[in-house]
């Protein structure tokens, strides 16, 4: 099965769905697209080389107005449809962040809001700030918005005890005599067009997965981490405290 995000808008709907995948024994891929990203195929290389050694603060943003001069503005501001801002969009950034850092999500705190004026009519707190605390003491954060008016931006800022990461820059203790920022030229995850989004990567990896029967590092298992933490500071947000994980 090759599964859209978000694969649920609650919890009950999400464990269900692991239930029935786990009793047809099927393989899964859930597409986390941005996994196959060229930016993030390279960071992933820095991080398992050791240029940033120890992560202690890893940091995404998601910035995307969503409006009606988008395809997704038809259904996007009903809560019953689109569930939450992270659920909706900005999961790729809550994923992100859970792929660079590696380590299990124990803890997630949360504040959301809507503008005064919600020109957008939005049925649900389309921005939010998120903190997560993971089991290895790395703190994160996401912050998305898919109510601002800009062009999209996705950021990425991971912080090292021997490098930084910020999106397609990097410095590291391991290269003496760095002066400043060395900028590796790669494809950014910078539009909120998917039509350049790597779907044919993912479903390279997909068919790979089936063929040598093994599982994809985006299963719907591991996809249910991510998932998690979107529901998570949804709870947050509305009880104000924090929600510890798993759900």
């Amino acid at each position: 099965m090759v599964l859209e995000k978000p694969v649920a808008l609650d919890l009950e709907g999400l464990r269900e769905l692991q239930a029935a995948v786990r009793s047809a024994k099927v393989k899964t891929v859930v597409s986390f697209v941005l996994r196959w990203n060229p930016l993030f195929e390279m960071i992933k290389v820095f991080l398992a080389d050791g240029l940033l050694g120890n992560l202690f603060l890893a940091e995404i943003d998601y910035y995307h107005g969503i409006g009606p001069w988008y395809a997704q503005d038809e259904w996007n501001t009903k809560k019953d449809m689109a569930g939450s801002d992270l659920l909706t969009a900005g999961c790729h950034a809550v994923d992100g962040l859970r792929w660079f850092v590696g380590a299990r999500p124990i803890e997630v705190f949360a504040y959301g809001n809507v503008s005064r004026q919600n020109p957008l009519h939005y049925e649900y707190e389309p921005n939010s700030l998120t903190l997560v605390k993971f089991e290895d003491g790395t703190m994160g954060k996401v912050s998305s918005s898919i109510e601002c008016v800009q062009p999209y931006i996705f950021n990425v800022s991971l912080f090292g005890d021997l490098g930084t990461i910020r999106n397609n820059q990097i410095f590291s203790k391991h290269w003496m005599g760095q002066k400043g920022w060395a900028t590796f030229p790669t494809i950014m995850p910078d539009s909120g067009d998917v039509s350049h989004h790597p779907f044919s990567e993912e479903v390279r990896h997909f068919v790979d997965c089936i063929l040598n029967n093994r599982e994809s590092h985006t299963n719907l298992e591991d996809a249910a981490l991510t998932h998690e933490i979107c529901f998570a500071s949804q709870i947050s947000a509305r009880e104000k405290r924090p929600v510890g994980l798993p759900l």
